[in-house]
């Protein structure tokens, strides 16, 4: 019995997040069975596209266009960001010299994230891929691949 209102406390505070992340940015559809950890963030000028089965833990930040496929797991505190600012301009501050192009990172479907890795924006990480925790993804991740590190890189793949 006390199970099953654990249970039920939990998906009220999962459809509370969603809820809550969905009138933050009426631009992200997000699938069923979407799970959120507390204090997530979504960026309103960003499109979001959720897949199926979703789980991001604690604290994520979504500050980048995103393409998520089905079964995906984020751990906390991971982050999708970049093409934020300019940084060329030399004869300008950079907080006055606008946007830069905003690219979409893709993730495909069977993917987990560890805790505290950054995914900058434009890349794709493949089906199955794992990527460490504290790592920082600037490029590509091919099928099935573990990627680690700062910049990220294989380590191996997975069997």
């Amino acid at each position: 019995m006390q199970l099953r209102v654990r249970v039920f406390i939990a998906n009220i505070l999962h459809t509370y997040r969603l809820l809550k992340l969905i009138a933050f940015n009426p631009k992200v559809k997000i699938g069923k069975g979407f799970k959120c950890g507390k204090n997530c963030t979504i960026s309103r000028k960003n499109r979001i596209i959720i897949g199926n089965n979703f789980f991001m833990g604690h604290y994520c930040h979504l500050a980048a266009n995103l393409v998520i496929g089905d079964d995906v797991m984020f751990a906390s505190f991971v982050s999708c960001v970049g093409g934020d600012h300019k940084i060329d301009g030399i004869d300008i501050p950079m907080n006055q010299a606008g946007r830069d192009v905003l690219k979409t990172i893709s993730i495909g479907n069977d993917v987990w994230i560890g805790q505290g890795a950054i995914l900058m924006h434009g890349i794709t990480i493949c089906r199955g891929a794992v990527i460490a925790a504290g790592s920082v993804v600037v490029k590509d991740v091919p099928e099935r691949a573990i990627y680690g590190g700062n910049p990220a890189k294989l380590i191996r793949y997975r069997r």
